[in-house]
């Protein structure tokens, strides 16, 4: 069997806002990947240039593990209106996961909790933890512009966020969703 990560991202301005502050990042390493999703405080521009800020930070700091990411990150905003994140890393069959604020996480469909704070505000210190990410495993992550649901849909991780975001999402906050899969691309033949 060959697996390989699969991703995808939809983020959905503010109705009538050129710009948000919801944005995700996942940067590819050779046996897994960094993946984070942003929400900034606030809407329109005023946040769109925080969350701007931070993937800046994230692309400097991607080497960090979770929790020193969200330090960096913390350290790097303060100042602003501040940000909620979630950061995971995976390497191979593992993950470990690190949130600050109001971002859903499920793994597999189980919710993994983040510490309430806000990153470059009244942050916690981060707390890392570590899950098993086996094959067929799927991390989906979503802002608080888009209402919990009772089930991740099903699918590849393309349809999961679209569906998340377009009918879950509010039509009074950015709403985003993030989803990372670990796929079989064995050939049938």
């Amino acid at each position: 069997m060959t697996l390989e990560l699969n991703h995808a991202l939809h983020v959905r301005s503010y109705p009538g806002s050129p710009r948000g502050g919801d944005t995700g990042l996942v940067i590819p390493s050779e046996d897994g990947a960094l993946a984070i999703l942003i929400d900034a405080t606030g809407h329109g521009l005023s946040a769109y240039a925080i969350a701007q800020k931070a993937r800046q930070l994230v692309q400097t700091y991607a080497h960090c593990a979770p929790d020193e990411l969200l330090m960096h990150l913390d350290r790097g905003l303060r100042g602003t209106d501040g940000c909620a994140a979630a950061v995971v890393r995976i390497e191979g069959e593992s993950l470990s996961f690190a949130g600050i604020g109001n971002i859903g996480v499920r793994l597999n469909q189980k919710q993994i909790h983040s510490k309430t704070g806000i990153v470059g505000q009244r942050m916690r210190t981060p707390e890392l933890t570590r899950h098993a990410f086996p094959a067929g495993s799927c991390l989906v992550m979503h802002t608080d512009g888009v209402s919990s649901p009772s089930q991740i849909p099903l699918g590849s991780p393309n349809t999961i966020v679209h569906k998340l975001v377009e009918s879950q999402g509010s039509l009074h906050d950015d709403a985003s969703a993030l989803a990372i899969c670990w796929q079989d691309k064995t050939p049938l033949c």
